[in-house]
């Protein structure tokens, strides 16, 4: 028992010894600033969104703009069907761009066991959002 005791006293001790050396060798180094710089990397960052946002309203503006195709599709939801199939059908149905982001956006809003099985119409031209709406009713 005694020396049962001791190995174990052994062992966080090396433990211990291990991990403080670790913890001071570390070598990353923070930058304390003060709140005042922290002020004003916010206010750049948000200057900066506000340019960017700015940018793509003129692009949008100055582009032509192309008459993108509207898909529709007649989406039929069998019950038991997984949300990855569903994501798949529709990605080949070109409604949606991505399947794993449209799965991500389910699994986000915690939809994923939402949907409903049944008929549905849907185009390319909705939102995650709204073809989320019309299958999950």
């Amino acid at each position: 028992m005694r020396k049962t005791t001791r190995a174990f006293a052994v062992g966080m001790l090396f433990a211990t010894t291990i991990l403080a050396i670790v913890h001071y060798t570390n070598d990353k180094q923070y930058t304390i600033i003060s709140e005042q710089q922290y002020e004003q990397i916010v206010a750049e960052r948000n200057e900066l969104a506000e340019k960017l946002e700015k940018q793509k309203k003129e692009t949008e503006k100055t582009t032509p703009s192309q008459k993108e195709k509207v898909y529709i599709y007649t989406l039929t939801i069998a019950k038991g069907e997984a949300s990855r199939d569903v994501a798949n059908r529709l990605e080949q149905a070109h409604i949606i761009d991505d399947a794993q982001s449209f799965l991500t956006y389910l699994d986000t809003h915690q939809l994923t066991r939402a949907l409903r099985p049944g008929t549905y119409v849907v185009t390319s031209d909705m939102s995650y959002e709204q073809i989320t709406k019309k299958i999950t009713k």
